[in-house]
């Protein structure tokens, strides 16, 4: 699979909206927009957040061209203050390097995610970073040359143990929306379809570290991954299957997940997944 059905895959899982009408970017024969020639992907930190930039070059060939944007690397993330007043769950922040970046790949620690209204989600990027919500064609292109991905990792209570991998919900928008607001635009969620409930009680912190070599059992997010007899101090935490990674690029398979045991879970306001998700932002092209 090549091209620009790379992105529609990921528009067309199930419950997608996307890839449903004629693209509205440029096509593969319109001249590639200003900048994008010599565009050099690499990332850098705004506000102690990780942006990387994508580059027209970064999505495999055969697509329309597109301005060259930041995208943040993880979802914002809680500060320790929020955390009592605001919806903070742990997620593994997955991450590869731009193909045009000659750094090895990251290895995300956990980190506890703001998930909110989207109102609010895109008011945090206009003054934060000069931003907005990435639209729903950003946020798959930088699926298909970032694997960036907010994984939830969930304990089984039942006998035998199990771990769930499970995705967190960001929010989008149809077309790039410049305002504070979002009265007026298009809001959706990324990946759209159904959504699990926030497993509070069972929720585990776990770092991604890359993988280059034998992997063992690799798992799509969304797929469980059995555990009989795990113990917790022999395993020093480490999970028996590793997460595997969306971007089809040697030599990084997937990510190991190391993590702590389930604890007790602190306060926290009645889930709302209709109207709540993550945060990633999008900045221009012309960060410095």
């Amino acid at each position: 699979m090549r091209g620009w059905a790379w992105v529609c895959l990921l528009l067309a899982a199930p419950g997608c909206r996307g890839c449903d009408g004629a693209s509205t970017g440029a096509t593969a024969d319109t001249p590639a927009p200003s900048g994008a020639a010599d565009c050099d992907s690499r990332t850098t930190e705004k506000l102690g957040v990780p942006f990387s930039k994508l580059c027209p070059g970064d999505v495999p060939a055969g697509g329309p061209s597109f301005t060259p944007f930041w995208i943040s690397a993880q979802p914002l993330n809680c500060s320790a203050g929020e955390h009592e007043t605001l919806r903070c769950p742990y997620v593994a922040p997955l991450h590869h390097p731009a193909p045009g970046e000659t750094r090895a790949p990251l290895s995300p620690p956990a980190i506890r995610a703001t998930v909110l209204e989207a109102s609010t989600a895109q008011g945090w990027c206009y003054m934060r970073f000069a931003g907005r919500l990435p639209t729903r064609e950003e946020r798959a292109r930088a699926e298909v040359s970032l694997g960036l991905a907010a994984v939830v990792v969930e304990a089984s209570a039942g006998d035998p143990l199990h771990f769930a991998f499970s995705r967190l919900a960001e929010w989008v928008t149809e077309g790039p929306c410049e305002t504070p607001t979002v009265a007026s635009c298009k809001v959706g969620m990324y990946p759209s379809g159904g959504r699990r409930p926030i497993p509070w009680d069972s929720m585990l912190s776990c770092s991604a570290a890359p993988l280059t070599g034998d992997a063992g059992a690799l798992l799509d997010v969304g797929e469980s991954c059995p555990a009989p007899g795990f113990d917790w101090a022999a395993s020093q935490g480490k999970l028996p299957c590793a997460v595997r990674s969306s971007v089809a690029r040697a030599p990084v398979l997937g990510f190991a997940l190391t993590c702590k045991a389930p604890f007790p879970p602190g306060p926290h306001p009645a889930d709302d997944l209709e109207k709540t998700a993550a945060v990633r932002c999008v900045m221009p092209g012309t960060m410095r």
